[in-house]
Parts: C-alpha cells; sequence; structure tokens
C-alpha cells in the first residue's frame, strides 16, 4: 500500500509539472504570435512608406542644393562676367536632375501631388524667366541699372520658387511625423497585448510554483541555495530549517559550519580591507602620473589632477592655483566645480593671504577644521573642511592644491601620503607644461620687435585663408620695406637700425585695428595680416600706416628720418592662395619702390597712392606730404 502511494504521489507530481509546462509554453507561443504580427506591420507597410518619405526628403534636399549652385554661379557670372562661375550652374543642373529623379515617388503620394506641381512651376518659371536669359547676358555689355533690375526679378523668381519648396518640405515632413506616430502606435498596442500576456504567464507560473513548493520544491531548494551562497563565499547564508526532520538536522549542521567560517573570514576582513584600499590609491597614482607625463597641456594636467585628488580623498571639489612670479600671487588654473569649457570668476589670491595663500607662501600643507576657520597643520585623523597642499618641483613652491567639502572628512595619514605623491607629479607636468609653452611662444615671437615671426606668418595664413575660402570672405596683405634702410645703419650705425626697428611694433600697434596681424618677415621686410578685409580698405589701412611711420620717423631730434613702401594685395581680387597672396603683395611693394618710395601700391592695376619726396636729402615738412594718383605700370 505504501509503495502505491509513493507511486500516486510521483504521478501527481509529474502531472503539475506538465501542466505548468503547457500552459507557460501555450502563453508564450501567442506571446511570440503577437510580436511577430507587429513585426510583419511595421517591415511591411510603415518602413517603407518612411523610407521613401525619407528617401524623397533627401532628394528635394538636393534638388535645393542644385537650386543654390546654380542661382550662385549665375550671380557670380553676372557680376564678374568669368564664365569659371558657369561651373557651379552646370554641377546644379545635373544635381537637380537626379534629385527631381530621386523625389519621383512623392508625386503618387495625393498629399503631396499639388504641392510638387507648385513647386516645379516655380522652377520652371526660374529656368525660363531668369535663368535661361542669365546665360545670354554678357556682363561688360550690360547697363548696370537694367542689371540690377534682372538681378531682382531673379531673386523674387527664386523666392517664389523657395516659398513652395518649404510647403513640400513641411509636408513630407508631416507625412513622415504621421507615419512614424502611426508606427509607434502600433508597436505600443503590440506591446500592451505582449506585456498582458506575459503578466498572465507569470500568473500561471507562481501558481503552479506554489503547488509545487508545498509538497517538496521549497525545503531542497532552501538547503542547495544556502550551499551555493556558502561556496561563493556569502558566509552570511542560514538555512530556513524547515521540512521533515531530517532535513531540518541538515540544515542545524550546515548553519553551524558557516557560522565558524564566518568568523575565521571576518578577522582577516579589515586587513584586506585597507591593502585593497592602499593598493587603490597607490594604482590611481600610477595612472595618472602616467597620463600626465606625457601630456604638455596646463589644462589637462589640472584636471586629471583634480580629478583622482576627489576620489583619493572624498573631498567634493578642487582647485588647483599657479603662482605668477611677478607680482606673486596665485592665479586659478582650474576647478571642478566649473564643467570643462567654461570659465569661473576667480579673483587672484595673494601669496600669504588665507589657507591657500600660506600654503604657497610657506610650502607647508594646511587645512581648516570649518569654513571660515584658521588654518592650521593637518593632524592625522581629524575631520577637516579644506586641505591645502603645496606643488613643490626641487626647492620651488610652483603652486598649489586645495580641496575643500562642505561636510568635514577624516583625512587618514595614508590618504594623506598619496595627495603629496599626486601633488608632487603635478608640480612636476606643470612645470614641464609651462616650460613647453614659453618655448612654442619664443619659436613664434621674433626677439628684436616681439611681433610673430615670419613661422607664425605662414601657420596663420593658412589658416585665415582656408576660413576666408570656406566662407566666402576677403583678406588682404601688405608687405612693407623700410626705404633706404641699409643708409640707416651706413650713417647711424646697426644699432639705431635696430632701434628703429623695434618701435615698428608700436607704430603698428597705433594704426592698425585689433583683428590686424603684423609679423616681422624678414631684416628690414614686415607683413600685415588683415582679416576680412578687400584691396580696397586695405589700401586705406596701408596709406594711414605709411603716414603714421612718416610721421613717428620724421628725423626730429637728429633721429633718422625714415619711409616706408608699401604693397598691398587681397583675395579673391589678386591670389587664389597663401603663396600667391604674398607674391602679389612683394610684387606690388617693388612696384612702390621702382615709382620713388614712400608709398602705397595696390596689386590690382587700379591705383597708387603715392607721397612725393624731395630729391635732395631733407628733413620732411611738418604737415602732410602731397599726394598723387597714379596708374601702377607693374600690375597692368
Amino acid at each position: 500500500m505504501q509503495v502505491r502511494s509513493q507511486v500516486a504521489s510521483d504521478r501527481s507530481l509529474t502531472q503539475r509539472l506538465a501542466r505548468a509546462f503547457i500552459a507557460v509554453s501555450v502563453l508564450i507561443i501567442a506571446t511570440l504570435v503577437v510580436t511577430g504580427a507587429c513585426f510583419a506591420a511595421v517591415l511591411g507597410h510603415f518602413e517603407p512608406n518612411i523610407n521613401t518619405l525619407i528617401a524623397g526628403r533627401a532628394s528635394m534636399d538636393s534638388v535645393q542644393n542644385g537650386m543654390l549652385d546654380e542661382e550662385t554661379g549665375l550671380r557670380g557670372y553676372l557680376s564678374s562676367g568669368d564664365q569659371v562661375f558657369l561651373t557651379s550652374y552646370y554641377q546644379g543642373r545635373d544635381e537637380i536632375a537626379r534629385g527631381n529623379s530621386s523625389s519621383i515617388n512623392l508625386a503618387t503620394r495625393p498629399d503631396l501631388i499639388g504641392a510638387i506641381l507648385a513647386m516645379r512651376v516655380a522652377q520652371q518659371r526660374w529656368f525660363s524667366e531668369w535663368a535661361t536669359p542669365a546665360l545670354a547676358i554678357e556682363r561688360a555689355v550690360t547697363n548696370p541699372t537694367a542689371q540690377q533690375s534682372f538681378l531682382l526679378s531673379g531673386k523674387a523668381l527664386f523666392d517664389t520658387y523657395r516659398t513652395t519648396e518649404t510647403a513640400v518640405n513641411t509636408q513630407v515632413d508631416a507625412d513622415i511625423a504621421a507615419e512614424q506616430t502611426a508606427e509607434h502606435d502600433i508597436v505600443l498596442v503590440a506591446l500592451a497585448v505582449v506585456g498582458g500576456m506575459l503578466l498572465l504567464t507569470i500568473a500561471v507560473a507562481r501558481r503552479q510554483h506554489r503547488a509545487l513548493r508545498a509538497a517538496l520544491v521549497v525545503p531542497i531548494n532552501d538547503l542547495l541555495s544556502t550551499m551555493r551562497r556558502v561556496g561563493a563565499g556569502d558566509l552570511t547564508a542560514q538555512p530556513t530549517g524547515v521540512g521533515p526532520p531530517e532535513l531540518r538536522e541538515v540544515a542545524a549542521e550546515l548553519g553551524q559550519m558557516t557560522m565558524t567560517l564566518a568568523q575565521d573570514r571576518s578577522r582577516m576582513a579589515a586587513v584586506e580591507s585597507e591593502v585593497r584600499s592602499q593598493a587603490k590609491r597607490l594604482e590611481l597614482i600610477v595612472n595618472v602620473g602616467r597620463e600626465i607625463s606625457g601630456s604638455l597641456s596646463l589644462r589637462y594636467v589640472a584636471e586629471a589632477v583634480g580629478k583622482a585628488a576627489l576620489t583619493i580623498s572624498g573631498f567634493e571639489s578642487a582647485r588647483m592655483w599657479i603662482i605668477n612670479e611677478d607680482p606673486r600671487e596665485l592665479n586659478l588654473l582650474h576647478d571642478t566645480n566649473i564643467e570643462h569649457g567654461q570659465t569661473g570668476d576667480h579673483p587672484s589670491l595673494q601669496l600669504g593671504d588665507g589657507l591657500v595663500g600660506r600654503a604657497g607662501q610657506f610650502g607647508r600643507t594646511l587645512a581648516t577644521l570649518s569654513t571660515g576657520s584658521l588654518a592650521t597643520e593637518h593632524r592625522s585623523g581629524s575631520s577637516i573642511a579644506a586641505l591645502a597642499v603645496p606643488m613643490i618641483v626641487g626647492a620651488k613652491i610652483i603652486g598649489v592644491l586645495e580641496l575643500t567639502s562642505r561636510e568635514p572628512i577624516a583625512l587618514d595619514e595614508s590618504s594623506l601620503d598619496v595627495v603629496h605623491s599626486l601633488s608632487g607629479q603635478a608640480a612636476t607636468a606643470v612645470e614641464a607644461a609651462r616650460f613647453h609653452q614659453s618655448a612654442d611662444e619664443l619659436s613664434h615671437t621674433d626677439a628684436l620687435t616681439h611681433l610673430p615671426n615670419r613661422r607664425r606668418l605662414e601657420l596663420d595664413l593658412q589658416l585665415e585663408i582656408a576660413r576666408s575660402q570656406r566662407y566666402n570672405r576677403p583678406i588682404a596683405c601688405i608687405m612693407l620695406d623700410v626705404d633706404h634702410f641699409k643708409k640707416v645703419n651706413d650713417v647711424h650705425g646697426h644699432q639705431a637700425g635696430d632701434e628703429i626697428l623695434s618701435e615698428f611694433g608700436s607704430a603698428f600697434a597705433v594704426s592698425l585695428r585689433d583683428t590686424d596681424t603684423a609679423y616681422r618677415y624678414g631684416g628690414e621686410e614686415f607683413c600685415v595680416l588683415l582679416r576680412e578685409t578687400d584691396a580696397e580698405a586695405a589700401a586705406v589701412v596701408a596709406e594711414r600706416l605709411r603716414i603714421d611711420i612718416a610721421t613717428r620717423f620724421a628725423g626730429n631730434g637728429g633721429s633718422p628720418m625714415v619711409t616706408a613702401s608699401l604693397g598691398v594685395a587681397a583675395i579673391p581680387s589678386d591670389a587664389i592662395d597663401a603663396k600667391t597672396l604674398i607674391a602679389a603683395a612683394d610684387r606690388a611693394l617693388y612696384s612702390a619702390k621702382a615709382v620713388g618710395r614712400n608709398c602705397v601700391v595696390r596689386a590690382t592695376p587700379s591705383r597708387i597712392v603715392h607721397a612725393s619726396l624731395p630729391r635732395v636729402r631733407s628733413r620732411p615738412t611738418a604737415g602732410l606730404l602731397p599726394i598723387v594718383v597714379r596708374d601702377d605700370p607693374a600690375a597692368s
């Protein structure tokens, strides 16, 4: 009878497991069916429509870009007469053809037919009424008034096209949004259905689970779970001791064993924790040292050190202060409370003032127990609100690492040692970065005039000309040479010549704008880079500079009389790149010397603004010299 009862019990447990498996399997299959239907709707209907609209939108953008290229090319051709601008026009025409071909699918949508038709009509009107006639116009025979009227009519037609094109794009964007909204709605509904099925699956599984737990699963799982946790190192695990007496006895023995192991483990925990903490600090120091040792950026070094200091010490914010030798004050280099790329409003600190100032003056680690309290020597184990650690290289104090927190922090001796090591590495990296920065500045500065040198000019020219070409903005160059400088050296000595050259920095500062930059090109030759300036405006600046030089070095008080010849060139009127710009300005400079010196010559075949000098060697008159306008034979 007992055997039959056991067999019946086994069969009942098996049936329960089978029913649970069947119920969960059915619910999972239903969930997969709903999910598959949702994917079919999305991939079969919504995604193709959305992709078609997006592709059509991109094609409309291509058409718009092509129209802009055509208009730009035609306007450039009408303004200059140069057929080079028509290259952009023909490229734009090809791009329009490709865009119209690619956007043909948009015309199949009923809500877009009217807008696209209106856009094509406006586009064709612009082609037939303005673009096509524009190709037949020659700039040399076009009346300025008629040309202006023609350009305005083209702009009105193009604005009409832009309005219709914007309407099409707006409708396409609305269709894309509508399709995406419908797609999202379908997905949300499917997710809701799937979620309901999953909840139902969970409810069924939970019901079957409770039935199995009541029989045998709970006691066995409890023992197995406890043994697994103990094997994984969790010595706090204890079995609940439910089930038959034999299982309760096993649970008691298992609990006693884990308690014994836990007592042994607790004695080792404190030692291991301290070792791990110290190892992490040292590893962080090594990593930070490796990072900043290869960096010559002051900002990068300060950010890396500040972040590491907060990790080591537990303080809330860190600041790095650098000592400025003249005057002796501390300037803020980095503050962790200020986001990267932003600047804060931190005034300089005088050495000896406050916590940071005293640490920087005396080279000692100081702390304050609370905000605003007096700075004292740090004591191990005491809670402090601020800590100032001097950054020292050899016997030189170069800065201070400041750590602060709103709530006082107890900093142990080992953590303080690590912070000291970090500040030492930071001091070395900061000093190296400062030396590199000074050396880099010296390599780009002329020692005599303190102006940027020719090497800096070459670097700046590449950047500025690239920007000028990218945004279609003018840029000009003035080449300046001191007249008869060899005679000045022969008569007054090379010392006087050097003094004159050194004063040219002041002359440039008075005559030039903030956006202009003067360079010493070599010997007695200088170069001026004028940003956002065409040739005509550059000639005005050059003439002002010529007058200022002639006035400044007029030979008063027995000093040498010095004048300068200047050549002006600009992009795009005279050159296309840095090499041709310098060459054009240099040719204009030699033309200025050829026509009598002390004058300004433009590289373009227009005018020379020339100040006539007397042929005899005499001191110039008090007033400005007369201005003579001549054609530039060299440029012509």
